[in-house]
C-alpha cells in the first residue's frame, strides 16, 4: 500500500549533505544536521527523523512515522512526513543516540512551528509609550528601541532583532557578556522625511534603509517601510470593497433580470426572443464579474508580493545592521581597534542574506545576485586589488550600502567576496579568529597574509578563480584551507 506524502513548509536551506553525522566544519559554515535514516524495501533512503507511532490514530507498535529532512544545497528546506510506515515495508533504520535525537527532534519541531512561532512572537512584544502621540519604546537586554513606525512594523523589527543577536551568539561566540554596558540604542523611523532628518542631525547623507553608529551604539532605521505598510492597508480596503461591490450586485442580479425580462414582455418581445436576452445579460454580467474578481485577486496578490519583498528587504538590512552592532559590542574587547572594514562590511553582507532556522544563521550558499555580480566585475577586470580593498576606509564602502555600481559599489561587492571566502570557501576565519581580528593592528596587508597564510598576490589568484569557479546555485563547499587546520572527524555510521 503507498502511504500519503505530505509537504508540512519551506525555510531556505543550509550548505549540508543529507547525511547521518557531519563535523562542525572549519570557518564559519554551518554545520549538517545530524540526521536518522530509513532504508525501504524498494531502495529508497530516507533521511531525517523517526517519530513516535501514533496510537490515537491506530497505528500498530512496529509501524513508523517518519519526518524526512530535505536540505537541497541553496535551496529551501522541507520536511515531507511518511506514515504509518508497516514493518514489512521497512528493510533497515538507523537511529541517533537519544540525545542527538532530542536534539533533532526540537529542531524539525521548531522547523515546522517556525511561522506560528514567528507570530506568537512578535504578539507578545510589549510596546509602551508615555503619551497617545509619543514614540514606541521597548527594553531588552541587548538593546533598546524606540519608535515612530507603526506597531506591527515596531514588532517585526524587535523580533528580528532578537533573533538575529541569538543567531549571532550561536555562530560567533561573544567575547563581551550581553548587558546593559553593551545595549545598542535602536531608532525606528516612521516616516522617509525623519529618517532624512535623524542623518542631518548626524551628519551623515546615505540612501541606505539603516545604518549604525559605532560611536553612539545607535542603529537607526526608517526609509519607505512604515509608508509601504500603510498603503498595502489601504489597498486591501479599497480592494476588499470592490469585491464586495461585486458581491451585492450578484446578489440583486435575479432580481434585475426579472425586471428586464418584464420590461421586454411589456415592448411585445416573444417569450423565447425575451429569453434569449435575458440569458444572454445574465451571461455578459457573469463575464464581467468573473474578470473584474479576477483583476481584484491579482492586483490582492501582487500588493501582497510587494509588501513580502519589502518585509525581506527590511529584516536583511537590520539583519545586516545587526553584525556590525554585534561586532562592535560583542566581539570587540575594550582596548580593540574593531575589525578590519572590509572584513566588518563583508561578513554583514554574508549574514544579510543567511536563513535563520532552528536558531541558527545558516551560512550555506553564496548569495546569487552577489556571486554574479562579483563575477562580472571580475570578468570585466574592475574588480578592486586586494591590497587595494584590505586597506579601504569605510567612506569608500558607503556606495555599495546604498546598492549603487561605481568604484566604491565594487569594493563593497569584493569586501563581500572576500569575507565569503574566508569564512566558507577557504574557511580560514574561524570564530576565535574573528574575535583576534579585532585586534589586530599594522599593516593591513600583512593582517590578512597572517589570516590566510598565504602571500597576498598568491591568495588573490586562487581567491578569484574560486569564486569565479562557482556556479549560482551551487553551494559553498570549503576548500582545503591555507593555513593549517586540525583533521575532521570521520562520519560515524549506527546500525539497527
Amino acid at each position: 500500500m503507498r502511504h500519503p506524502i505530505f509537504v508540512i513548509g519551506v525555510v531556505l536551506a543550509a550548505l549540508a549533505a543529507e547525511s547521518g553525522v557531519s563535523a562542525q566544519p572549519p570557518g564559519l559554515a554551518t554545520a549538517a544536521w545530524k540526521l536518522e535514516s530509513l532504508m525501504l524495501r524498494d531502495g529508497r533512503r530516507l533521511a531525517g527523523l523517526v517519530l513516535e507511532p501514533d496510537t490515537a490514530a491506530g497505528d500498530g507498535d512496529d509501524d513508523i512515522r517518519f519526518a524526512q529532512v530535505k536540505r537541497p544545497p541553496g535551496r529551501p528546506m522541507y520536511v515531507i512526513i511518511w506514515g504509518p510506515l508497516a514493518a514489512e515495508q521497512i528493510a533497515a533504520v538507523d537511529r541517533l543516540p537519544p540525545a542527538e535525537h532530542e536534539q533533532l527532534a526540537a529542531r524539525v519541531r521548531s522547523f515546522l512551528d517556525s511561522r506560528q512561532r514567528q507570530a506568537d512572537a512578535e504578539t507578545a512584544v510589549r510596546l509602551e509609550r508615555h503619551d497617545e502621540d509619543g514614540p514606541w519604546r521597548y527594553d531588552s537586554e541587548s538593546f533598546t528601541v524606540t519608535s515612530t513606525a507603526d506597531p506591527g512594523t515596531t514588532r517585526t523589527a524587535i523580533v528580528t532583532l532578537e533573533q538575529v543577536f541569538g543567531g549571532l551568539e550561536t555562530l560567533v561566540t561573544a567575547a563581551a557578556p550581553a548587558g546593559r554596558q553593551n545595549a545598542i540604542a535602536v531608532r525606528l523611523c516612521g516616516s522617509a522625511a525623519e529618517y532624512r532628518d535623524v542623518q542631518r542631525s548626524l551628519g551623515i547623507a546615505i540612501d541606505s534603509p539603516a545604518f549604525y553608529v559605532p560611536s553612539r551604539r545607535l542603529l537607526v532605521a526608517g526609509g519607505d517601510m512604515p509608508a509601504l505598510v500603510a498603503g498595502s492597508e489601504s489597498v486591501d480596503d479599497e480592494l476588499a470593497a470592490a469585491a464586495q461591490r461585486y458581491d451585492q450586485l450578484d446578489r440583486l442580479l435575479d432580481e434585475r433580470l426579472k425586471g428586464l425580462a418584464g420590461d421586454l414582455e411589456q415592448q411585445g418581445f416573444p417569450a423565447s426572443e425575451r429569453a434569449a436576452i435575458v440569458q444572454r445579460a445574465r451571461q455578459r454580467w457573469e463575464r464581467e464579474r468573473t474578470a473584474e474578481l479576477t483583476r481584484i485577486e491579482a492586483a490582492r496578490r501582487d500588493n501582497d508580493a510587494t509588501l513580502d519583498r519589502a518585509r525581506r528587504a527590511f529584516r536583511q538590512r537590520l539583519a545586516h545592521e545587526a553584525w556590525h552592532a554585534y561586532a562592535d559590542t560583542r566581539l570587540r574587547a575594550t582596548d580593540a581597534v574593531g575589525l578590519p572594514v572590509w572584513l566588518d562590511e563583508g561578513l554583514a553582507q554574508v549574514v544579510e542574506s543567511a536563513p535563520l532556522e532552528a536558531g541558527e544563521l545558516r551560512l550555506d550558499a553564496p548569495d546569487p545576485r552577489r556571486l554574479a555580480a562579483l563575477q562580472e566585475s571580475m570578468r570585466a577586470g574592475t574588480a578592486p586589488r586586494l591590497a587595494d580593498l584590505v586597506q579601504a576606509g569605510q567612506h569608500q564602502f558607503l556606495a555599495g550600502h546604498a546598492g549603487r555600481d561605481g568604484d566604491r559599489g565594487r569594493a563593497y561587492l569584493a569586501a563581500w567576496g572576500l569575507a565569503l571566502d574566508v569564512a566558507m570557501l577557504q574557511p580560514v576565519l574561524s570564530p576565535a579568529a574573528i574575535v583576534e581580528m579585532t585586534k589586530a593592528e599594522g599593516d593591513p596587508v600583512g593582517v590578512l597574509e597572517k589570516l590566510t597564510g598565504v602571500a597576498i598576490d598568491r591568495y588573490e589568484a586562487a581567491w578569484r578563480q574560486r569564486i569565479l569557479a562557482l556556479g549560482g546555485t551551487r553551494p559553498a563547499s570549503p576548500a582545503p584551507p591555507a593555513a593549517p587546520a586540525p583533521p575532521a572527524r570521520k562520519p560515524v555510521t549506527r546500525g539497527r
